[in-house]
């Protein structure tokens, strides 16, 4: 059985479904993700969009230099249309907005760029903004060739009935025309279509399975969870979309670690509303969307808010994420055994985002604020000098106790092959706490591959807030010259629960993990209502995992029962099997061993008294946790 502490992803291994290959004499259609900009999947924009705005889009993406980064195509609207065909049945261009939409259609040609319009499986697109193409395949097919349409999002809304066999009608009409049109399906409303099962079928290059994507991180990143089992349903001529890329309000960190993990996940780059150039520019990144190696990146690591991402590349190197996805900073490490990366004694490291030349000896490191990542390209060997991978981390416990002092360590570690000399930090500490010792810190040397800890302790001198956020931050000098870093690290005040029945549901915890995704509470499979063994449960009534999974959280000694049900949920695949543990600070309390799916949920009630941290955890019954979610129901202490 695994140990539960060290989660490596084992994931989905699924059949390639694509789009069929073209004929040597036909051109190739999706290649590669397609890159460019759309408006056809913001709701609100219909209004504004209009001839004079795509004709500046297009002036926008040659003279900022976009277009030669590979953004191709521009994608207007599902208001284009008027709100009735003409005589002939053929769609019209609102006169308003586009009254010459042949003419703006040869400016963006003569641009170098190509265009995209969009329509829908129903009688109506969504909104009953315009005609949709439904009965009306074949002659919109032939319409839009004929005015020289290089792309086509086909949404599902407004045409809820029968769109797997709606689409195939409008792929095979497209495919009749003779002209290389890309097909991109869109679901924005159903979670239940399962596009990546038909919509190759019927001829698409791209689907998208998840709603609209507001601009937040966490909607982001429930998109990407999505995404992980279906791997092997992407490549040439058929990729998997998360959805487009919406970049209006976020901060500069968190659009480059979305951007970071679309590259990844080689999906298709089409930001929405706003083009910020320092993040869709970054040509590296660019790179590792557009390279297909045989298989997209993959989570080979999730520890919880932390994950570690690798993608194989064509050359033999592999683009490694460390991802920190939650809400306080962290120091996240992998060793490049586990990216796939050929074995080496030192390593080629590229920071994808600051550009800044590395080297490694085996492990990547780096201190990750909230909601960010550091993406780096590796390769095996070293063909020329570069300045070592340096890291100055803080690490702080899970919690802290009001009034009690917190211990901790800062850490500066030389992963290169060179050492570094001469390092100064600073640790600073918020107000209502004071730092045992000196806050400056000299450190003469770091040799390659070594580390120097210097062993810290914070005292309260006033009541505690929330959270405590330590940081570090100096130089130090390398053989290429002076070089800066800096690291911080929270840690969240915990207290026990109160007198009476407490769901774990509804508490703070110190730690989770989880094999695939994120531990969710109230739900399990991205979102799912939980069900074992054909009984369903309400929303908020547990918490979801999949297996191998754990989570840890604070008694304090209050509490004297832990009482739950569990099972494997009905989501798992047929042949999955997991195994249910309960440990009281480190010891085993209770074990379970096999639990197969379609097994009725099992109750448990077990003394706590005097247990200062609770875990409870999900192993993967030792033959792989492929597909194997499990059930906490309704889990409860009683203080």
């Amino acid at each position: 059985m695994r140990r539960f502490g060290v989660l490596l992803l084992t994931l989905l291994t699924f059949g390639t479904a694509l789009a069929a290959p073209a004929a040597a004499d036909e051109p190739v259609v999706a290649a590669k993700p397609p890159m460019g900009i759309s408006w056809s999947r913001g709701w609100n924009q219909c209004p504004r969009i209009d001839d004079t705005k795509v004709r500046a889009a297009v002036d926008m993406l040659v003279t900022s230099g976009l277009k030669d980064d590979g953004y191709t195509y521009v994608n207007i609207a599902g208001c284009w249309a008027a709100k009735t065909r003409a005589a002939d049945g053929k769609l019209q261009p609102d006169p308003a907005k586009y009254p010459d939409l042949p003419g703006l259609i040869a400016y963006v040609h003569a641009n170098g760029l190509k265009f995209g319009l969009h329509s829908g499986t129903g009688a109506l697109v969504c909104g009953s903004a315009m005609p949709g193409s439904r009965d009306h395949e074949e002659l919109d097919a032939r319409t839009f060739a004929a005015w020289g349409v290089d792309y086509l999002e086909y949404d599902t809304c407004g045409g809820e009935n029968g769109v797997a066999a709606a689409a195939k009608k409008m792929g095979d009409a497209l495919k009749a025309t003779g002209r290389p049109i890309l097909f991109a399906m869109i679901d924005t409303f159903s979670a239940n279509y399962r596009q990546w099962e038909w919509a190759p079928g019927a001829g698409a290059h791209t689907w998208q399975l998840t709603s609209d994507l507001p601009d937040n991180f966490p909607a982001a990143m429930l998109a990407v969870d999505q995404q992980i089992p279906l791997a092997g349903h992407t490549g040439p001529g058929g990729w998997s979309d998360p959805g487009y890329l919406n970049f209006s309000f976020l901060d500069p960190w968190v659009r480059r670690a979305q951007f970071s993990l679309w590259a990844l996940m080689n999906a298709p780059l089409m930001p929405n509303e706003s083009f910020p150039p320092d993040t869709l520019g970054n040509r590296d990144v660019i790179a590792v969307d557009q390279d297909w190696s045989g298989t997209p990146g993959r989570k080979i690591r999730d520890l919880g808010d932390a994950e570690i991402w690798a993608k194989p590349m064509s050359d033999g190197s592999v683009a490694v994420l460390l991802l920190n996805r939650g809400w306080t900073a962290r120091t996240i490490a992998v060793d490049l055994a586990e990216s796939g990366v050929a074995t080496a004694p030192v390593y080629r490291v590229r920071d994808l985002w600051t550009g800044a030349e590395l080297t490694s000896t085996g492990t990547l490191r780096t201190s990750a604020g909230a909601n960010s990542g550091t993406f780096l390209r590796v390769w095996p060997g070293q063909p020329a000098p570069a300045e070592p991978l340096v890291t100055l981390g803080v690490e702080l416990p899970e919690g802290f106790l009001a009034g009690q002092p917190v211990p901790g360590t800062v850490t500066l570690t030389n992963d290169g092959d060179t050492p570094i000399t001469d390092a100064r930090y600073t640790i600073t500490v918020p107000s209502g706490w004071t730092l045992d010792g000196p806050a400056q810190v000299d450190v003469p040397r770091v040799s390659p591959g070594s580390t120097v800890t210097r062993e810290i302790t914070l005292r309260p001198t006033a009541a505690p807030a929330a959270k405590v956020l330590v940081g570090a931050s100096g130089g130090y000098t390398t053989e290429f010259g002076p070089r800066t870093a800096a690291g911080s690290a929270e840690t969240p005040l915990v207290t026990a629960p109160g007198t009476g029945t407490t769901y774990l549901s509804t508490r703070p915890w110190l730690y989770s993990e989880n094999g695939l995704g994120p531990v969710e509470r109230g739900s399990v499979a991205n979102g799912r209502a939980m069900a074992v063994g054909g009984v369903g449960y309400q929303p908020n009534s547990g918490i979801g995992v999949h297996a191998p999974s754990v989570i840890r959280l604070y008694l304090g000694g209050a509490c004297k029962s832990f009482t739950t049900q569990y099972g494997v949920d009905d989501a798992s695949g047929p042949r999955a099997t997991v195994a249910f543990r309960v440990l009281g600070d480190g010891r085993e309390l209770f074990a379970t061993g096999i639990v197969q799916r379609g097994t009725q949920p099992r109750k448990l009630t077990i003394p706590v008294t005097g247990v200062q941290q609770l875990a409870i955890a999900v192993d993967d019954g030792g033959d792989g946790s492929a597909d194997e979610y499990a059930d906490w129901i309704a889990p409860n202490v009683s203080c």
